[in-house]
């Protein structure tokens, strides 16, 4: 035990080597307070970093809890040393809980889900809906198993525009990616079509009217 806090006081070159290599992919800094997407957004940055390190789990904590800031230090140190008890180390997995728990509640993250459920295209191009799609679909846990892709792409042709869903929905394409980038297509078509009958018929309508005879005052 003393080792291990000898260690930690006074940490071996190896670890600001491994720190230094951790901020050169400028990681970003959460500083707390209420905003959840922002929470969640700092988490996905850091694991993306941590997925192209080489780094155990304790530095991943390290590191982590490193780049907290302001009133998101102040919570992490006052909740390490609720959690930081003698023979347990803190895993990566133990913060992550913790972090979501208090900087995106349940709440929040029902409220994500009913988004999700409710889910239309509305105005929106296929591409701008897929996104919104794939975005709120992280908290489904239902769509997000390997074996729900079928379910997964039922309930993104469900959200479809009525004509979208007419010229895709027979087809009943069961890969998500494919049926996205079909949705796609079409739409694009369909737009493109709309454009070129509109464009026919107001050049149709600007001959005739060059056609028509000039008429005076006179002549009625």
């Amino acid at each position: 035990m003393a080792q291990a806090m000898q260690a930690q006081q006074n940490p071996p070159a190896d670890e600001f080597r491994s720190l230094g290599r951790f901020q050169k992919n400028n990681p970003p800094t959460f500083k707390g307070r209420y905003d959840p997407d922002g929470a969640q957004a700092w988490l996905r940055e850091i694991e993306k970093i941590f997925r192209v390190m080489v780094c155990t789990d304790v530095q991943k904590v390290q590191f982590g809890t490193h780049m907290l800031s302001e009133e998101a230090e102040s919570w992490w140190d006052n909740t390490r040393q609720r959690i930081e008890v003698p023979g347990t180390v803190v895993t990566w997995e133990m913060f992550r809980t913790t972090f979501l728990e208090k900087y995106f509640p349940a709440d929040v993250r029902c409220k994500k889900e009913m988004e999700f459920l409710e889910l239309k295209q509305g105005n929106m191009s296929v591409a701008e809906y897929a996104s919104k799609f794939e975005d709120l679909v992280q908290y489904c846990a239902h769509y997000n198993d390997a074996a729900a892709e079928a379910s997964k792409c039922v309930k993104f042709e469900s959200g479809l525009r009525p004509e979208i869903k007419q010229g895709i929905g027979y087809q009943e394409i069961r890969r998500f990616p494919t049926l996205v980038n079909k949705c796609r297509i079409f739409d694009e078509d369909s737009k493109a079509r709309t454009a070129h009958y509109k464009s026919l018929s107001e050049k149709k309508g600007r001959d005739q009217n060059r056609g028509k005879p000039y008429v005076t005052s006179g002549d009625k």
